[in-house]
């Protein structure tokens, strides 16, 4: 007689754990996978308009016609500026993953937002002969607390795709109040179009960076493929939710619902509007702290050539020794960098404000800065700066802020 022993062993464990580990290396593999795809869209994304900056530069070097010369010099800036934009854009991706962009939150009346992105498409769109349209529905209140300027950021880049995409019919821009629970109240806003929609399985990762449905698309309508995920992602860090309604050939709705606090207070004034006076440059004594001689050379470039006198200093302990120098209310303003040698900036700015001269607390200072986020403008405005341009400067642009700067304080010294 044989005694046949049979060992039963349980594997399903293993099996489960074997699953686990295949499903761990696939999804390293697609995030290995992807992390490659990405940084050579970004490569290719920015290598694309340096080499178009750097050949317009070129041919503009190279031609004797003055009119080409021009020509090629507009349009390597016409191209800086998308170079800016893309890099503005892929800086805030990744401030956003890392969760390092702060959000304002302070009151604002939701019905701004509606002269503001008339004054943004309203006439690009009709010149389309695209009928474009703003609605309000059910608001018992109009001041809420968040980011205007965020929640403008997810309407202008659903608006510009709207825009991009939409060559007959209409784009439509909706707010509507859903409901209100504990002083927060929900939020719709939608924008619709009747362009050309998008296929199902492009709405499958329509969020993902520099995404775009098909390289026909890129060429035809330009764009980085970056403005839908910075927009999910401002719309995750608001703790919303969007959701994509498109039929290709009929139109897309993209619908943004937020939980806004109601702001206690629904008694504001709206501002008046101020009256801006022209300002110039022409005779002003400006004191530039700048450490960068490059950087300098194009502020003293610049401003000199608006009529400015301006004298240059290398970091801030100078900029401090150089304002104690002179005579009480010699200098109409300080422009500071941010990040010199010996003393920075704000360090700077703070010795000046300490100093015993009537000048110190009433000398405009303003920062330039790399640094563009609402941290860092916060932050210059803490350390008793009045405001903070940012690298690159827009000195068209700069000229503009400081003519509302100069009318506000005539208007708040009046009041006194």
């Amino acid at each position: 007689m044989v005694n046949i022993i049979y060992f039963h062993f349980d594997h399903s464990e293993d099996v489960l754990k074997e699953k686990d580990y295949l499903k761990q290396i696939e999804t390293t593999k697609n995030e290995s996978e992807y992390k490659a795809s990405f940084l050579s869209r970004m490569s290719h994304e920015i290598r694309t308009p340096m080499n178009g900056i750097i050949g317009m530069l070129t041919l503009a070097r190279n031609t004797q016609d003055t009119k080409q010369e021009d020509y090629y010099l507009q349009q390597a800036q016409d191209i800086s500026q998308y170079l800016l934009s893309l890099i503005n854009e892929v800086l805030d991706m990744s401030r956003m993953e890392a969760g390092k962009l702060e959000l304002e939150n302070k009151p604002f009346n939701i019905y701004h937002l509606e002269p503001q992105l008339n004054n943004i498409f309203k006439e690009t769109i009709e010149k389309k002969d695209v009928m474009f349209k703003i609605e309000y529905f059910d608001f018992d209140v109009k001041y809420f607390v968040g980011d205007e300027l965020r929640i403008m950021q997810i309407l202008v880049n659903l608006l510009s795709n709207a825009s991009k995409f939409t060559e007959k019919g209409e784009i439509k821009v909706t707010f509507r109040q859903m409901y209100k629970e504990d002083q927060v109240a929900n939020i719709m806003m939608r924008v619709h179009d009747t362009g050309k929609g998008m296929s199902r399985e492009f709405l499958s990762h329509i969020f993902r960076p520099f995404e775009q449905e098909g390289v026909e698309i890129s060429k035809k309508y330009g764009g980085s493929g970056l403005g839908m995920a910075i927009t999910d992602q401002l719309v995750k860090l608001m703790g919303g939710e969007i959701v994509v309604d498109s039929l290709e050939g009929k139109g897309s709705d993209f619908t943004v619902f937020l939980n806004l606090p109601i702001s206690t207070n629904q008694q504001y004034e709206d501002k008046k509007e101020v009256v801006v006076e022209e300002f110039s440059f022409d005779q002003k004594r400006i004191l530039l702290a700048e450490d960068n001689d490059i950087n300098a050379e194009i502020c003293l470039s610049v401003l000199n050539a608006k009529g400015a006198f301006v004298e240059r200093v290398e970091n801030g302990q100078v900029a401090v020794e150089t304002f104690k120098k002179h005579a009480e209310h010699y200098y109409d303003l300080i422009l500071m960098d941010i990040q010199m040698p010996e003393m920075n900036g704000y360090e700077a700015t703070q010795a000046i404000r300490s100093l015993n001269r009537e000048d110190s607390q009433s000398i405009p200072i303003f920062a330039l800065s790399a640094d563009a986020y609402v941290e860092n403008k916060r932050y210059s405005k803490k350390t008793g700066m009045n405001g903070h341009f940012s690298k690159p400067i827009d000195f068209d642009e700069m000229e503009k802020e400081l003519g509302q700067f100069f009318s506000r304080r005539d208007i708040d010294e009046k009041n006194i």
